[in-house]
This record gives structure tokens, sequence and C-alpha cells, in this order.
């Protein structure tokens, strides 16, 4: 699944839980699954084999709520030197919100049912 194919827009962040060990990064959000009522669901945005999580956000008096993602681009670098170089091949992308915005690297994103 891409980005792309994912309307996110007017998600709520609800909170945002890291696994070090499987190495994603969950976004759980109130998603909207039929506008014309004003429903939403619990799901979670999680990105895969993420880097560089960055959040420029002001103090927000609610949760923040997602507008849309911009910068979203592939982006390759290396890190180290020698034989401890490695090359890192990732997506990025900034998630613009009503607070600010978070950017990320990641390989894969998915939108998983909240269990």
């Amino acid at each position: 699944m891409d980005l792309k194919d994912i309307y996110i827009h007017d998600s709520e962040i609800l909170s945002v839980i890291e696994n070090t060990q499987a190495d994603y990064l969950d976004f759980i959000i109130s998603f909207p699954i039929d506008w014309e009522r004003n429903i939403f669901q619990k799901k979670i945005l999680r990105f895969h084999d993420y880097l560089n999580y960055t959040i420029k956000e002001i103090p927000f008096a609610t949760q923040p709520q997602i507008l849309s993602f911009s910068n979203y681009e592939e982006i390759e670098y290396g890190i180290g030197e020698g034989r401890n170089r490695i090359e890192i091949k990732r997506k990025k992308v900034t998630l613009e919100t009503n607070a600010g915005s978070r950017t990320l690297e990641f390989n894969k994103v998915e939108l998983l049912d909240f269990i």
C-alpha cells in the first residue's frame, strides 16, 4: 500500500507508539469511515523501517488532526564511513497537522484495523 492510496485527511492522532524490536511506528488514529454521517473508527497507520521521526508542532488544546501530507519523495543517502557505512533508501513524507507538522522516513506504510 502507498500513502497516496490512503485518504488520511481529518484523521486525529490519538497516540504514536514505537516498536523498537520490530522497527515500526504506529500512529493510532481516529480515521473517517463515513464523511456524510461524521463517523470515525480507530485505526493504525503503521510505518515500517522508519527513520528520523521529527515533530514540529505547537502546544495545542486538542489532539493533532492530519490535514494532508506533503514533500512525499524517495530519498537515498549513506550513514557512517568505511566498513561501517550503510546505504539508506526510504520514502520521506511530511504529515501536515492543525498544530504543525510531523516528518518521517519509512519503507512501507499500512492502514490496519485497531484490535
